[in-house]
């Protein structure tokens, strides 16, 4: 008759979950039509501990660093027959409330905690507070690409109940539940995944010894293993095996083992719901009073709310990376242009020795013709000096500052903001500078520019050596033989004429000017 009724329930069980998942599915999909984006946001699967993994079968999986989870979760069955006075009696209702959170310490450790409550409703209804758990799970280190993960789970059980409902042996679904006494639980976790944490599946594997601290009470082993089936983004099917007995007697077959199948709707609001049953596969025992080891039926429910609270820093870290990817690229393609700025210059280079070597040629020929007038004028000295006077008396304020300061700024050079090219109103300005330049040959001239405070130092660096070289090559351009003996420098904010803290010190700041290199040259033109 006991098989019968088990095999009943089993069928109608499976045929129930199985009607219910049609409208989970609907449902799952429709939130996903609506949450747009969110539903990338995965809540982790958790067991009654609030750990992760499926109901009763825990996953060497950890929760993740930060993680914060609860989990309520109610369970009841019916005392189908009373065989003696160690179980409630025939047709009492068995009620449970379990309450858990974990806590993702760091990447590979979880620290875990439930109380539970029970409920007897008979003719006299007796309700009490059940047990007190509290443990810590580790995961072993591996590569993030492993798709094994191996793990253990250590665990104090504090029998605060004031009534256990099952006395035999370790029978009972809640027999850990609701413990008078208090007992020690490892377990060694082993998970294989295949697939992603959307679409995928797991198979869970555990392995655990109960040491108790009651007298009379043996050792029991604790095995289970399950199947973790993630077939749509929000929706979870389980099903798993449990077994229970005392590693002094082994007897799995007619000590407590029980089949679970189970479903869980994962949204992306931090919040999960759990729906399932356990099924008995216990076989009645033929000795002693405890004849049956479990009821042929448990059914459950329950909710879990889970939050990330490193998220905001995790999100902070991915902008860093992104902003480091996006510098590493504006750096190389500063580098490429680099390059080519180099090979330009280089071409530049030659052209200009082949022009230099022109000027040279044509200086000489000059010097040559020159000297060849000299002597056919029979210049005298006095004639010289005189003709010399004459020169430094029409000579522009320009001049006279070059020549007597050795240092000119070029206030009529302008440039667009933050560009290097020269504005076409600075021409007929340059042109006259050019062609003062060349009236003092033996002077080696530097441009350099200079930038005020504002924006990267590296960008500063590079505007103002942008500028000068800009002003040098127009310089050349109007008069080329001043290639052999111009330069160009950058010196950025590191030359300030003013203090930065004001629009007019930026201002005076921001300049292009002319310097002699060989000052001591200037006295033979003053």
């Amino acid at each position: 008759m006991y098989t019968t009724v088990k095999e009943s329930v089993l069928l109608m069980t499976i045929g129930a979950m199985t009607a219910l998942s049609l409208p989970l599915v609907v449902w799952s999909a429709a939130a996903d039509s609506t949450a747009g984006s969110e539903t990338a946001v995965i809540v982790p699967s958790t067991n009654f501990t609030a750990t992760r993994g499926l109901t009763q079968t825990a996953s060497a999986e950890p929760m993740g660093d930060g993680r914060l989870t609860f989990s309520l979760t109610g369970t009841w069955y019916r005392q189908d027959s009373s065989f003696n006075a160690n179980v409630p009696q025939k047709d009492a209702d068995i009620t449970t409330g379990i309450a858990a959170f974990s806590f993702g310490v760091n990447p590979y450790i979880d620290v875990f905690a439930s109380i539970a409550g029970y409920g007897l409703l008979t003719e006299k209804n007796d309700f009490g507070l059940g047990s007190v758990t509290g443990g810590i799970q580790g995961s072993l280190p591996l590569p993030k690409r492993s798709p094994v993960f191996l793990g253990a789970q250590m665990a104090v059980i504090g029998g605060t109940s004031s009534d256990q409902i099952n006395t035999n042996i370790p029978d009972g679904y809640n027999y850990l539940e609701t413990r008078t006494g208090y007992d020690f639980m490892g377990k060694i976790i082993e998970t294989l995944f295949l697939g992603s944490e959307s679409l995928g599946i797991k198979f869970h594997f555990n392995q655990g010894v109960v040491f108790s601290t009651q007298a009379g009470h043996s050792k029991l082993l604790l095995l289970g293993g399950g199947i973790q089936g993630q077939v749509h983004p929000m929706l979870v099917l389980g099903i798993e095996g449990n077994s229970r007995t005392s590693l002094d007697s082994l007897n799995v077959r007619t000590d407590p083992l029980w089949l679970t199948p189970s479903i869980m709707v994962r949204t992306p609001y931090n919040f999960n719901v759990l729906v399932g049953g356990d099924i008995s596969l216990s076989n009645n025992r033929t000795m002693g009073t405890a004849v049956r080891a479990l009821e042929p039926y448990r059914l459950f429910g329950g909710v879990t709310f889970s939050f990330d609270l490193l998220a905001g820093k995790r999100k902070a870290a991915l902008e860093k990376a992104r902003r480091e990817v996006a510098e590493r690229a504006e750096m190389q393609r500063r580098m490429r242009e680099a390059r080519a700025r180099t090979e330009r210059l280089a071409r530049k280079a030659y052209e200009d020795s082949v022009a230099m070597a022109k000027a040279r040629d044509m200086e000489a020929r000059r010097a040559d013709s020159l000297a060849q007038k000299a002597r056919e004028d029979s210049i005298s000295l006095a004639d010289l000096k005189r003709k010399l006077e004459e020169e430094k008396s029409k000579r522009s304020d320009a001049e006279k500052q070059l020549l007597s300061t050795g240092l000119l700024l070029l206030d009529a050079v302008y440039f667009e903001s933050g560009r290097a090219e020269i504005s076409i109103n600075s021409f007929p300005y340059l042109n006259i500078i050019g062609k003062m330049l060349t009236k003092y040959p033996k002077l080696q001239i530097e441009v350099s520019g200079h930038t005020d405070n504002i924006g990267r130092f590296d960008a500063n660096m590079n505007l103002s050596q942008a500028r000068a070289d800009a002003v040098r090559r127009y310089l050349i351009q109007v008069a080329p033989e001043l290639l052999g003996r111009i330069s160009a420098r950058g010196y950025g904010l590191s030359q300030p004429k003013a203090p930065n803290t004001n629009a007019a010190g930026r201002k005076m700041n921001r300049r292009v000017e002319l310097q002699v290199l060989n000052k001591e040259m200037l006295r033979e033109y003053n």
